[in-house]
């Protein structure tokens, strides 16, 4: 009888997700990941703000990609949570077809460094919305909250409240999108 060890048993579980692709975008798969159609419609879903470095981001920029857009804040225990399975998950899809943006909604720019020095944030694009521009075209009530677009820019799920993004079931049900 051949035995697996549970670390060659879950990887090969993953793989077999990762492999199953479209399955995983059925509604009921979806919904069991938290993840559901926006409430409302984003009718044309706007960035405009700068990164940490600088550099000022469009929607436009990622046109034919999948985008995950994540609202969080420095004082949101869930974001804390949630944060650094936006940064693995950005690894995991790699950036050709994918984006993964981490959009920080009101605090000042010494706050959000300090607050990643704390958390893996390695590889995540962190935008800062030190005003709060885009709480209302995106429907912000709550942090965190996460939409992703699909490669045309239209919000087709959302998520309230933390995930975990990189798991490998979440992994193939984003994949899938694309």
């Amino acid at each position: 009888m051949t035995r697996f060890n549970r670390r060659e048993f879950l990887g090969g579980c993953a793989a077999m997700a990762v492999a199953g692709g479209p399955a995983y975008a059925e509604e009921d798969d979806l919904r069991a990941l938290g993840l559901s159609r926006p409430l409302i419609a984003i009718e044309t879903p706007e960035l405009g703000i700068a990164d940490l470095q600088g550099d000022i981001h469009r929607l436009d920029d990622y046109r034919g990609k999948t985008v995950i857009v994540s609202f969080w804040a420095a004082w949101c225990p869930p974001c804390r949570k949630e944060l650094p399975t936006l940064a693995r998950l950005r690894r995991q899809l790699g950036s050709d077809d994918f984006a993964v943006l981490a959009v920080n909604a009101g605090d000042r720019e010494d706050r959000i460094r300090a607050f990643l020095e704390g958390i893996d944030s390695d590889g995540l694009i962190v935008l800062a919305d030190t005003k709060r521009t885009l709480s209302g075209t995106w429907f912000i009530k709550g942090l965190p909250v996460t939409y992703i677009l699909n490669r045309s820019g239209q919000a087709v799920l959302t998520a309230i409240g933390d995930r975990i993004w990189d798991s490998p079931r979440m992994i193939a049900a984003i994949r899938s999108l694309g």
